[in-house]
């Protein structure tokens, strides 16, 4: 099976769009400069994200670009942000954070980092045979509350598999061309335009591999060989939120888009039961820089201990455990 880089993103802020580039760095947490903006709500202390789409789904109406490409031994370049009237505004991080407050309706602040155990918001659905304050505790997250308009919300600890960056679990986020054109086949009417999933890099390739329904399915476990530098190990298969469904640009909202996904494409986590999922989570084994158009292999490896799978395997332990204290029957 070929398989080449396809595009490239950086998404320099937290829940803005982002821009396609010809190369992007990868290091050990990533891509340099992914999600390296964010905005704090001044309100509640939480990290400001689209996934809690009622509250901050306008972030998706903005656009951000770096000034100058982000390298690993420079400082973060400043940002310029273009807001839904055509406004940009570049670098200066008070002025960006008043139009955004201006925009959400809510005072926020612009932020590069968070203290250990500062949440973001996300509408997530209750899992089946157990009570949810069992999930809420297995995953260590705050109890589900209502928003002001009426929704269950998580506020979830930021980096989880990523600490000290603005990242929600995993450091990189890949998805493959054939995968969309699956989802695509099972949902036609849809528009399944990669942005609409917000990878890191998007991959072109010929189909599946031998026995895997999805690409991904195949590369669980395995390392990806990036051009001539760089190496990424593959650990998981991503779950989605109701982000995709959001409009972003000139891609509209579709509910079908989630719906779609969770009717064909559900997969297990470990021991935290079935999501809805498209595309895989890695981590940056060697750093290097990564083209469009590079090739990439496939290639068997021996498991190694890394932060996303011991995040999950925490998880999975804290959801066996909260199943083991529900009585039969009972929620």
């Amino acid at each position: 099976m070929s398989i080449t880089v396809g595009q490239l993103w950086h998404h320099p802020v937290k829940s803005m769009r982002g821009h396609p580039v010809d190369e992007v760095v990868l290091g050990p947490g990533g891509v340099i400069g992914d999600r390296a903006y964010g905005f704090v709500d001044v309100q509640t202390g939480r990290l400001v994200s689209a996934k809690h789409p009622k509250r901050y789904g306008r972030m998706l109406d903005c656009v951000a670009r770096f000034t100058e490409p982000p390298r690993v031994d420079r400082p973060t370049p400043p940002v310029a942000v273009t807001f839904p009237d055509g406004e940009t505004l570049t670098g200066d991080e008070q002025a960006i954070a008043t139009r955004v407050g201006e925009l959400l309706g809510r005072e926020v602040r612009m932020v590069t980092s968070v203290p250990p155990g500062v949440p973001y918001e996300e509408v997530w659905p209750e899992l089946e045979g157990f009570g949810p304050d069992d999930f809420y505790g297995a995953l260590q997250i705050t109890p589900g509350e209502q928003d002001e308009a009426g929704e269950r919300v998580l506020a979830i600890p930021t980096g989880m598999a990523a600490q000290g960056t603005l990242l929600d679990l995993a450091a990189l986020h890949v998805l493959a061309e054939s995968t969309l054109r699956a989802l695509a086949a099972a949902y036609p009417e849809g528009q399944w335009d990669g942005r609409r999933f917000r990878p890191n890099i998007l991959f072109a390739d010929d189909g599946p591999a031998p026995g895997a329904e999805y690409v991904e399915d195949g590369w669980i476990g395995c390392d990806l060989r990036i051009g001539s530098q760089a190496r990424v190990h593959v650990v998981a298969p991503t779950p989605r939120c109701p982000m995709p469904t959001l409009a972003q640009g000139d891609l509209p909202r579709d509910p079908g888009i989630l719906r779609a996904v969770a009717r064909v494409n559900r997969r297990e986590l470990g021991g935290m039961g079935q999501f809805a999922c498209a595309g895989a989570y890695a981590e940056v084994v060697t750093p290097g820089v990564v083209r469009a158009g590079d090739e990439v292999r496939v290639t068997q490896t021996v498991a190694e201990s890394s932060a996303l799978a011991s995040a999950m395997e925490m998880i999975s332990e804290g959801l066996r455990a909260a199943r083991s204290r529900t009585p039969a029957g009972g929620s």
